[in-house]
C-alpha cells in the first residue's frame, strides 16, 4: 500500500472536516474589496427592512447582476407580484411601474465634485474599522466589517461580506440604543449564475421615456451653485462632525427653487437646503427639543429634519444624526 502524501492527507482532512478556515483579512483591505464592482454574475433575493420608532416597514426584491455594471431590481408587492422594476447599465437607468417607463441618466454616470480618494480619506478619519465573524447570511460564511463612528451621534454601519466572492450580503445602519435602523439582507444568493441579457434591457420608448437631462443630477461646486442661483451662498465648505462639502444642485419646491448642498464624512450624508421662503414642518413628526435648541426638529424615515432661520436665510437640514449633533451643525450656519 502506498503511503498517504501530505497533499493527500490535507485533501482528506478537508473532506472529513470541511474546507479549511480562511485567514481573516485586514479591515481596510476588506472595505476596498466590498466597495469594488463585482466581477461575477449573480442573482438573489433581498429583504429591505426599516425600523422607525415603533413602526417596521419591509420590502422584498429580486436582484440580478452582470458585470461590468448591469443590474436589475424587481420590487415585490406584499402578494408577491412585481410592483416596479429598476434596470441600469451604469450609464442609463429605467424605472417601470404600472405600464409606464421612465428613462434617464444613472447617477453613477456623473462625476462628483469630491474624488473617491478624498471620500475614503474622510471615512477612515471619522470611523474605526474592525473585522470579525458572524452567522452565515443566505447560507454562506461571511466576514463582519463594522464601521464605528469616532464621534457620538452618528449611525454605526455593519457589512456582512461573503468570504468567497467579497460581495456584501447584508448591510445595516443603526443608532445604538435608538429605535431607528435600516437593513438590506440577501435571503438567497447564487453567485456565478449566468444571467439572461434580456433582463437588462432598459425598455421604454420615445412616448414614455423622459429625456435623460430631465433626470440628470447636478454635481456643482459652491461657486457654480452661487452662479446658478444668482445669489451668494453662505454654505460653508465644512461643518461640525467631520462633514465636508461633497456637491450641490438646485431643486424646485413648488414655484420656488432651493439650493441643495450635500456634505459627507465619508459614509454618512448630510443634506442642507437653503430656501427662498420659510418651510413649515408637519406637526405630526415634531419632536421636543427644550430651550436653547436652534430650530424646530422633526423625525422622518430618512432621518431627522431641522428647520432653521438665520440671518435672513432659511435652512432645512436632513440627516441620519442625533438631535445633539444636528443642533451643532445648525449653530454653525448661524
Amino acid at each position: 500500500m502506498r503511503p498517504i502524501t501530505n497533499r493527500a492527507a490535507t485533501a482528506l482532512a478537508a473532506l472529513l472536516l470541511g474546507a479549511p478556515a480562511r485567514a481573516m483579512p485586514a479591515a481596510d483591505e476588506l472595505l476596498q474589496q466590498a466597495l469594488a464592482t463585482p466581477a461575477i454574475q449573480y442573482q438573489g433575493k433581498v429583504m429591505v427592512t426599516q425600523w422607525y420608532g415603533r413602526q417596521t416597514r419591509a420590502e422584498e426584491m429580486h436582484v440580478h447582476f452582470s458585470p461590468p455594471g448591469n443590474i436589475r431590481r424587481e420590487f415585490l408587492a406584499p402578494d408577491g407580484r412585481v410592483a416596479r422594476v429598476s434596470v441600469s447599465d451604469g450609464e442609463f437607468e429605467s424605472v417601470s411601474r404600472d405600464g409606464k417607463v421612465v428613462v434617464g441618466d444613472a447617477v453613477r454616470s456623473y462625476e462628483k465634485v469630491m474624488t473617491p480618494e478624498r471620500e475614503r480619506e474622510l471615512l477612515l478619519s471619522n470611523y474605526e474599522l474592525s473585522v470579525g465573524t458572524a452567522d452565515k447570511v443566505a447560507g454562506r460564511p461571511v466576514w463582519l466589517l463594522t464601521l464605528e463612528p469616532k464621534l457620538k451621534g452618528k449611525a454605526w454601519q455593519s457589512m456582512a461580506v461573503d468570504q468567497e466572492t467579497k460581495i456584501v450580503l447584508r448591510v445595516k445602519r443603526y443608532l445604538p440604543r435608538r429605535a431607528y435602523a435600516s437593513q438590506a439582507s440577501f435571503t438567497s444568493f447564487e453567485p456565478g449564475k449566468a444571467q439572461d441579457p434580456a433582463l437588462f434591457h432598459l425598455g421604454g420608448s420615445t412616448a414614455t421615456a423622459i429625456a435623460a437631462s430631465a433626470l440628470a443630477p447636478d454635481f456643482m461646486t459652491l461657486e457654480q451653485l452661487a452662479k446658478e442661483t444668482g445669489r451668494d451662498s453662505r454654505l460653508p465648505k465644512s461643518l461640525p462632525g467631520g462633514f465636508s462639502f461633497e456637491s450641490a444642485d438646485v431643486v424646485k419646491v413648488g414655484r420656488s427653487r432651493a439650493a441643495h448642498a450635500r456634505y459627507t464624512d465619508g459614509l454618512t450624508v448630510l443634506s442642507v437646503f437653503e430656501t427662498e421662503r420659510p418651510v413649515k414642518l408637519p406637526k405630526s413628526g415634531l419632536l421636543e427639543t427644550g430651550t436653547g435648541f436652534p430650530g424646530a426638529l422633526s423625525a422622518s424615515r430618512g432621518g431627522k429634519v431641522l428647520k432653521l432661520d438665520a440671518g435672513g436665510r432659511h435652512y432645512i437640514l436632513m440627516g441620519d444624526l442625533s438631535k445633539e449633533l444636528l443642533a451643532d451643525v445648525a449653530r454653525a450656519l448661524k
